[in-house]
């Protein structure tokens, strides 16, 4: 069962920059800094953890740390403990572009990233109820 979960989540994180395109994102909400939208035909249950892939659009364009090349959008697969309202990045990708679009800035594996409390009030608390709610 491990090696299997592994396999899908390797192979949808290799897929990303195509599935951003296909995606069928849908808006969760926005504020002066972001949108946040989810693609909830991503969404995988096992037990208690739930994955599934988000996308962060920037009002105002971002900078790589690394690269100080502009960020306008984040895509990224996050899994959620909804027993607990924890989450953990398990890999993001920041483009240049709108909605994962124009040039890819960086790829940010983090399988091994801790579990953290899921903040209220932000966006990583609308993709929770999302990936959590009950079925």
């Amino acid at each position: 069962m491990k090696k299997l979960s592994f396999i899908t989540i390797c192979t949808a994180l290799s897929l990303l920059p195509m599935m951003s395109a296909l995606a069928a994102w849908q808006e969760l909400g926005y504020n002066e800094l972001m949108s946040v939208s989810v693609d909830v035909d991503t969404l995988q249950r096992s037990g208690d953890k739930a994955q599934i892939m988000s996308m962060l659009n920037f009002k105002k364009p971002g900078e790589n740390k690394q690269t100080k090349e502009p960020v306008n959008s984040i895509i990224g697969l996050n899994e959620f403990n909804c027993s607990n309202a924890t989450y953990r990045p398990i890999e993001f990708k920041e483009f240049g572009g709108k909605n994962g679009g124009g040039k890819l800035v960086s790829t940010n594996p983090t399988p091994d990233s801790p579990y953290e409390a899921v903040p209220q009030n932000s966006w990583q608390a609308g993709v929770f109820n999302v990936a959590c709610r009950n079925k």
